[in-house]
């Protein structure tokens, strides 16, 4: 998986596929965690990095220690064909 610069790019954008199917679905890093079986601190840089390329939303933590959700943005078919790419190089692997 070095397209994407992290080993586990594809299966934590599997993961929020799988968690977050629809536009009002939201993830954290622990459940993303849990799917995967990767451990929070493996997590945490490719949900920063989906972020960064506005793939994921942060939403406004509900209370200042809470838990950090993260939406999809189905915006211009981005997450689809990241979604795509990320099956097929986890099928090839």
């Amino acid at each position: 998986m070095a397209i994407f610069g992290n080993r586990y790019v594809a299966e934590v954008v599997l993961a929020i596929a799988a968690l977050a199917p629809r536009a009002e679905d939201r993830v954290t890093v622990r459940m993303l965690a849990t799917r995967t079986g990767l451990a929070d601190n493996l997590v945490r840089p490719v949900i920063r990095r989906l972020v960064e390329a506005g793939v994921l939303r942060s939403l406004p933590q509900e209370r200042p220690r809470g838990a950090s959700y993260h939406q999809v943005h189905f915006g211009e078919g981005v997450w689809e064909a990241l979604t795509s790419t990320c099956r097929l190089l986890h099928r090839s692997a």
